[in-house]
């Protein structure tokens, strides 16, 4: 990594020539497990290890970068899904590899379980005297080559358990972790157009612009990011917790949700405590239900959540008719397409009308991606259809949780 900036320095009190990020349990994050690696999900504003950048360029490090992820997810992902760091500028390098006996080398493992919050990484790597972090037997970070190094036990540190996780921290670590974020671009907005008839109201936390544009008359409460290429359209309602990661189109209201690149949701709906994925549209007066009307807690894929409002999990290439309702936990596979009352989890590559579904054939969710890219005014990406069609195959036999 190089940035040509004037950073703060955190002393750093460990040696490693690596940082090597291990996903954890990720049959707990279906489907959007399926086709993304949990390294590359995004929270808090950014990938999982745009933030893990984030805090080495804070602390002046310049570490090579890994992740080890599925066999199928190391060999295809690379060109799939470009970083808002990137994009910004910041010059960095990272290897997907099915494998931690593949690096040389010092290195710090973090997994994926722990929240990547930057103060709780300071804190730890400047009081790093272990071998490992553990909460119970799960290692959250740890130097890997260690031979009789202390272990500490620490349940108390913030933990990602699953898919719903990214929903219950998203807002908090947007919060948290903007300084930083802020501190790398230089500025709140960059290269950004903003209406003067619109509101941008930060008493909650900042709103991180790159690239964007808000038109006029809508209304946007941090902490919120909007990222490369995404609009905020006339009269829309975009409150806190809200990402647009880059190149999406948001009408109606937003809150506390995540829509990764090329999707859209461009009319007045409903939008909160969900998260949405790539090459995903979702139809007028479509609505993610996020509440129970007991005010009870919310399972996931039968999972206490401990949650009382989580929204929708829609995964890559996944469609939404218009004035579709999605009941609260629910999740949507890919490359699905959903229309009416969706009262049961659907499966990736499948048809619905209501909850009666039938397989959606390989070859139609290609053609309809190619359409969808054509009329983004994007050029096919034959990488994502690759990683469509070894989806399509392992969606046969993988099962959630």
């Amino acid at each position: 990594m190089r940035v040509s900036l004037k950073l703060l320095i955190t002393p750093l009190f460990v040696h490693f020539d690596n940082v090597v990020i291990v996903e954890d349990d990720y049959r707990r994050f279906y489907p959007l497990s399926l086709s993304t690696p949990i390294s590359d999900l995004i929270i808090g504003g950014l990938r999982y290890y745009e933030h893990i950048i984030l805090w080495l360029i804070n602390a002046g490090l310049d570490p090579a970068i890994y992740v080890v992820t599925r066999d199928y997810l190391s060999r295809l992902w690379n060109g799939i899904a470009p970083s808002l760091l990137s994009r910004a500028g910041v010059k960095y390098s990272i290897k997907y590899l099915r494998s931690i006996d593949e690096v040389n080398g010092p290195s710090l493992i973090i997994h994926t379980s722990l929240l990547p919050h930057i103060d709780t990484l300071n804190k730890l790597a400047t009081n790093f005297n272990a071998g490992e972090v553990r909460c119970g037997d799960r290692v959250l970070i740890g130097l890997g080559g260690t031979v009789g190094g202390n272990v500490i036990h620490n349940c108390d540190l913030p933990m990602i358990e699953g898919v719903w996780s990214i929903i219950k921290w998203n807002t908090y670590l947007l919060r948290e972790n903007s300084k930083y974020l802020i501190k790398v671009l230089g500025d709140k907005s960059v290269d950004s157009e903003v209406s003067g008839s619109s509101v941008i109201d930060e008493r909650g936390g900042a709103v991180i612009m790159v690239g964007a544009s808000v038109e006029p008359l809508s209304y946007i409460k941090g902490p919120a990011l909007l990222g490369p290429g995404s609009r905020v359209l006339p009269h829309a309602y975009i409150r806190e917790g809200s990402v647009l990661y880059m190149y999406n189109a948001v009408g109606g209201e937003v809150k506390n949700s995540v829509m990764d690149m090329h999707s859209l949701k461009e009319h007045f709906s409903y939008l909160g405590d969900s998260y949405v994925g790539r090459w995903v549209n979702i139809g007028a007066g479509s609505v993610t239900s996020n509440l129970k009307n007991t005010i009870g807690i919310i399972r996931y894929a039968g999972v206490e959540t401990g949650l009382i409002k989580l929204g929708s999990v829609i995964g890559d290439w996944a469609k939404v008719g218009i004035n579709t309702s999605i009941m609260s936990g629910k999740y949507v596979g890919q490359g699905s397409s959903v229309i009416g009352l969706i009262r049961t989890n659907v499966p990736p590559f499948r048809i619905c009308i209501n909850d009666d579904c039938r397989e959606y054939m390989l070859d139609k969710v290609v053609e309809v991606y190619r359409r969808f890219s054509r009329l983004r005014g994007v050029g096919v990406n034959e990488s994502e259809i690759a990683l469509m069609r070894a989806v399509y195959e392992v969606s046969l036999h993988e099962t959630p949780l």
